[in-house]
């Protein structure tokens, strides 16, 4: 349940960053202000409820990996040793060779934030037999790079926010462009976090019961796989390409006249105030 909810979370980022970035796009070349001002202030505003709730939901999606996958969170975090107060790692390098993780590091935050208790030892690496450790240095990028992004991206969104109430949102050109280009983020980041999942994971498809290496088809040959995974690229990136010729061509043309105009009973009072300034 919790890595559904944080998948949900994830689709709400993508959207509501799509609505800012393209916002952002209008301001950056002056057309269609006040579509692109509410595109942009409803936008931040999804995006905000949608960060609280990713770190909710990543909370409780952590927590469940440190009941049940123990090494795939050490390979997140690049624990090697199972020690009380384990620390947390904010960026680095796995030093697979030497079994040590370089980089800063706050002591005791990984136990509080895996058991709520920064004494509660955590399980390490050593503590895992090689064989069913996951590629410890792929797991700990990914899974860092998710976080890094979604960092950045709450901070962009508070200066965002700031601007915004400040009246300063226009005149800043470089808060524009990292607006514009904010829609790669969710993308990164969700990408980042799903191949941390399913690397961190192995060597199982079923963890600690089944192994990826054994449940393999004993009839399906690996040409027949290589084959399914080419065609299934070949047609992923053509309809990719579709939707980005036409998601540019929209995007480009802008709303019509007729897409600003309120229908229905907001209509009403919408005339009421004169209508579009």
């Amino acid at each position: 349940m919790n890595r559904l909810s944080h998948t949900v979370v994830g689709a709400w980022q993508a959207g509501a960053w799509l609505m800012i970035s393209v916002g952002g796009w209008y301001l950056l070349h002056r057309r269609h202000r006040d579509f692109a001002l509410a595109s942009v202030k409803i936008g931040l505003g999804l995006a905000a409820v949608a960060a609280l709730l990713s770190l909710v939901t990543g909370d409780a999606s952590a927590r469940g990996v440190a009941r049940n996958q123990p090494a795939k969170l050490a390979a997140f975090e690049g624990l090697w040793q199972t020690v009380p107060q384990a620390p947390l790692h904010l960026f680095g390098w796995v030093d697979k060779a030497h079994g040590r993780t370089h980089g800063p590091e706050v002591t005791g935050l990984l136990s509080w934030l895996a058991y709520g208790d920064s004494g509660r030892p955590v399980t390490g690496l050593e503590a895992i037999r090689p064989a069913d450790r996951p590629p410890v240095n792929a797991s700990f990028q990914l899974f860092h790079l998710m976080v890094g992004v979604g960092c950045l991206l709450i901070g962009l969104a508070v200066w965002a926010e700031i601007a915004s109430w400040r009246g300063r949102l226009e005149q800043s050109r470089l808060l524009l462009w990292l607006l514009t280009l904010s829609v790669l983020g969710p993308q990164i980041a969700n990408q980042a976090g799903w191949w941390a999942a399913e690397i961190g994971r192995q060597p199982w498809i079923v963890y600690g019961l089944l192994r990826t290496s054994d449940a393999l088809s004993k009839v399906v040959t690996a040409n027949q796989v290589a084959a399914s995974m080419v065609m299934f690229i070949i047609v992923y990136l053509l309809l990719f390409a579709v939707f980005v010729f036409l998601l540019n061509d929209k995007i480009r043309h802008g709303p019509d006249d007729g897409d600003l105009q309120p229908t229905g009973k907001w209509a009403l009072g919408f005339k009421a105030k004169g209508g579009a300034k």
